[in-house]
């Protein structure tokens, strides 16, 4: 493993310990990430039958999101027009009841004669291989959240060697990582499109959050970062990654910039845009 180019070495199931300084012409291998699983027209996303599937597929990597509701349960699912296109359920993630949980379908909108249900924290847990990573995003955020999941964690017989924790919400990463540190954690950054990159800016947020992996969207980049800019959050010590490359253009983005890996929705396709290119290794 060419350490130079590849920046998930180390660190248990690919994470970088130190950032490469300079950059060697050979292949660069990149993470691939199953993004809400492995679905399709047949298995809906986020349900417990897509993200088993996507480890028995070969996936070590699969992200899924989770919200703690009002009730205090901790759900698998996106947000709510994912919740309100797959079940026709008009509520918000968090007011989702154990009722709602226990009797929503997610294959109900698609009308798949299958039945699917809401999977909860410790169901998603329970079909992580001792081999495989949950990279878990933070949606709906409570103060009982870190602790609920820290539990959770332990109770499946897991450890933090299996898990990621991700999210939109810097504030919310922040204070998991605050009350959980041990956990290696991934901030999801949207980028302006209407200004130049700031690389100081979002380095010295995520050294004071004590977040490890800067992870910008794919389609955010296009217009704002360099090579440098990506160059020089490695060299900060932080791990660069990317989110929604979706797409062979997608890829040839994240090759530009380096990226150690990326979610994906279309996990076994991905490998296919790798062969095109001829200079992209994806790890499963």
């Amino acid at each position: 493993m060419n350490t130079a180019r590849h920046a998930l070495a180390i660190f248990a199931f690919g994470f970088c310990a130190t950032a490469p300084t300079a950059w060697a012409d050979v292949s660069l291998k990149m993470q691939n990430i199953a993004h809400r699983g492995m679905w399709d027209e047949t298995v809906p996303q986020n349900s417990l039958e897509a993200i088993r599937r996507a480890y028995e597929s070969g996936a070590t990597w699969v992200e899924t999101d989770f919200h703690h509701t009002k009730a205090g349960q901790m759900v698998c699912m996106h947000a709510e027009r994912e919740l309100k296109a797959l079940t026709g359920c008009p509520k918000k993630v968090v007011d989702l009841t154990p009722g709602d949980i226990a009797t929503l379908d997610l294959g109900s909108g698609a009308k798949l004669g299958k039945t699917f249900r809401i999977p909860l924290l410790d169901q998603v847990l329970a079909v992580v291989p001792k081999h495989g990573v949950l990279q878990a995003e933070i949606k709906g955020y409570a103060p009982q959240y870190a602790n609920l999941f820290d539990e959770a964690v332990r109770t499946a017989g897991l450890t933090e060697s299996n898990i990621v924790v991700s999210s939109f919400h810097y504030d919310a990463l922040k204070d998991f990582k605050a009350r959980c540190p041990k956990y290696r954690t991934v901030w999801l950054a949207g980028l302006p499109r209407n200004r130049p990159f700031d690389a100081r800016k979002y380095i010295e947020k995520c050294k004071a959050a004590g977040i490890e992996v800067f992870c910008p969207g794919c389609g955010s980049t296009k217009k704002t970062m360099t090579r440098a800019d990506a160059d020089a959050i490695r060299a900060a010590g932080l791990e660069f990654r990317m989110y929604g490359v979706n797409s062979l253009d997608d890829l040839r983005q994240a090759r530009e910039l380096g990226a150690a890996g990326f979610t994906c929705n279309h996990w076994r396709k991905a490998f296919e845009w790798a062969q095109t290119l001829g200079d992209v290794t994806l790890l499963k």
